[in-house]
């Protein structure tokens, strides 16, 4: 019975180690992903800005 204990308790420290290294590796991951895409949204709006201020000159 207390090996039982024993083990149950093991196992939840695990579980609670395993799932917290995957929370944080998920952030990791996230986090990421989410530069990249604010990178390329403000390359995206850098370009459309620089596009704009060249084609007003030429347009008046």
């Amino acid at each position: 019975m207390i090996a039982l204990v024993i083990g149950f308790w093991l196992l939840k420290v695990v579980f609670k180690v395993g799932f917290w290294l995957l929370g944080v590796i998920a952030m990791v991951v996230i986090g990421l992903f989410l530069i990249r895409v604010v990178l390329w949204l403000g390359l995206a709006v850098a370009a459309i800005g620089g596009l704009a201020l060249l084609a007003i000159p030429f347009h008046s």
